[in-house]
């Protein structure tokens, strides 16, 4: 890409060149030309930068699923009282959220009547378990 770049650039300072030496030739024709190649040095920075913006995107996506594949292959967790339980870390862990947005979110006990409804609670999805 870098390449790309400074050829383009190089391409600009001899069309620079090019002009200034055609002002002494005052031909209409090579007036046209250099005109022409102008603008298409123009396209091709544009696409340059175009090109540019697309590799970083690409890049971020490529770092965000390599992040995802860390995480699922980081430990793969067992199910306990209807929730996870990764080997090596405190707490029990939310299904759903971990399922469907790779998030390990903490659940908490639920107590008093609420335990009518479940054992467990996510702060996250509000999802009980239990």
């Amino acid at each position: 890409m870098v390449d790309i770049a400074a050829s383009v650039q190089n391409a600009v300072e001899i069309l620079g060149k090019l002009r200034s030496l055609s002002k002494k030739i005052e031909n209409a024709e090579i007036s046209m030309l250099l005109a022409d190649l102008s603008n298409e040095l123009a396209d091709a920075k544009l696409e340059a930068a175009e090109l540019k913006t697309q590799l970083v995107k690409e890049k971020e996506e490529k770092e965000q699923l390599q992040a995802q594949l860390t995480v699922r292959s980081a430990g793969k967790p067992t199910i306990h009282e209807g929730v996870y339980k990764f080997d090596g870390e405190d707490g029990l862990f939310c299904t759903a959220c971990f399922d469907t947005q790779e998030k390990k979110v903490r659940v908490t006990a639920l107590t008093g009547p609420f335990t009518t409804f479940g054992k467990w609670s996510c702060p996250s999805c509000k999802a009980t378990y239990g």
